[in-house]
């Protein structure tokens, strides 16, 4: 059997509250829709999140429904933590997803009707847990009595993978390996993720700046590094053979992260060579997050107003500056007054040379005037020219 595993649409997503990016949720849906229509897959499966929000727009679920009309095969749905609040088809009659299901030929698996079974394949599924997910998946699995040759779950969980902190764990990849299922098919996460077996397909559009191409930029020595960024599309999985592929789907538009890190951040030296570094992703609907990291007198800083790009569908700045380590009260001696300007762009040996003045000529400094101050400091950089 031929499986397409997709998740997180998150049709109706109205992403940094702009128009686009409400069309470019609903583009991904469609390209991932009509690719595993042409991979001639024998089940499509939605794990979950197939609306932002379990109150979608008409029109979204116009949309759902018409390009879902078109694929020649079972459409298998299960509800996520944004689509459908668990309240909602437990007391008040059903959800969205149960509407979808009734006005078409979608499978909707869910606590009442949890499995589905097609030539010699059994599908079980549960929506997101918000509660003691080991113990309801359990539950359900162990429930399930069938013949079939395979079975293969579907849940909508974040799971201990790679990278993910364990205190942010759902449920663990070993304990669903444990319950005798021959595939694991997930939601939830909205990265691409696959082990042997086991097939998390991530969300066909950026949903965050973490998932952006990342470059990192050292303001002191020009180094760069560039991370790719992370892929998109979903899956296609063979049972007879246990493999799967992942389809890549192009996203709507490119997506940055810049990060540019100092150890003492100068807007006077370090703003310039900023703007000129950012001018290369100055792209007609590019999505660009800047970072400034570092050192600064006074930490963080609002310097969103100095860094404009006017070509990107959203360009945002932001400042992760720390306070100084050497405060000017604590200024007492070469070493420290070395550090201080050096933190203000200074170069070293005029940083040096200036410190072990002030630190000679201390007691002068307290009645000397800031015009003799100025005099005298232009004449200690004078000599070390010289």
């Amino acid at each position: 059997m031929k499986i397409a595993l997709s998740a997180d649409f998150h049709l109706g997503m109205r992403q940094f509250n702009i128009q686009q990016r409400w069309n470019d949720f609903l583009d991904a849906f469609v390209k991932v829709t009509r690719k595993a229509e042409q991979c001639n897959v024998d089940v499509y499966v939605m794990a979950g999140d197939v609306f932002h929000t379990h109150r979608p727009h008409p029109g979204v679920v116009r949309k759902f429904l018409r390009e879902i009309s078109s694929v020649n095969c079972p459409v298998i749905l299960i509800r996520g933590n944004h689509d459908s609040p668990q309240i909602l088809f437990e007391r008040y009659g059903g959800d969205v997803l149960h509407l979808i299901r009734d006005v078409s030929d979608t499978v909707y698996l869910d606590r009442r009707n949890p499995i589905y079974e097609i030539g010699d394949t059994c599908f079980i599924g549960l929506g997101y847990v918000s509660f003691q997910a080991n113990r309801e998946i359990r539950k359900l699995v162990q429930s399930v009595v069938t013949d079939v040759e395979t079975k293969i779950g579907v849940f909508h969980q974040l799971l201990d993978y790679p990278g993910v902190p364990e205190e942010r764990a759902e449920v663990s990849r070993g304990f669903l390996k444990s319950l005798g299922l021959d595939y694991i098919l997930m939601g939830h996460y909205h990265v691409a993720y696959s082990e042997k077996g086991l097939f998390n397909s991530g969300s066909p559009e950026y949903w965050a700046f973490d998932q952006a191409e990342q470059i990192k930029v050292n303001l002191d020595n020009g180094e760069e590094t560039v991370k790719p960024a992370k892929k998109r599309g979903f899956y296609i999985i063979e049972t007879d053979n246990g493999k799967g592929e992942f389809v890549e789907i192009k996203p709507a538009r490119p997506m940055y992260c810049i990060t540019y890190e100092t150890s003492n951040f100068n807007k006077t030296i370090h703003l310039p060579k900023i703007k000129e570094h950012l001018e290369k992703y100055n792209i007609k609907g590019a999505m660009v997050k800047s970072i400034i990291q570092g050192r600064h007198e006074f930490g963080r800083m609002n310097l969103s107003k100095n860094i404009v790009l006017d070509k990107p569908l959203i360009h945002r700045t932001a400042t992760m500056l720390t306070p100084s380590t050497v405060l000017p009260n604590k200024i007492n001696t070469i070493k420290a007054q070395t550090q201080y300007l050096l933190e203000r762009g200074v170069a070293k040996s005029e940083a040096h040379k200036v410190a072990e003045w002030m630190e000679h000529n201390k007691e002068k400094l307290a009645t000397m005037r800031s015009s003799l101050l100025l005099q005298a400091l232009r004449e200690v950089l004078e000599e070390q020219k010289d």
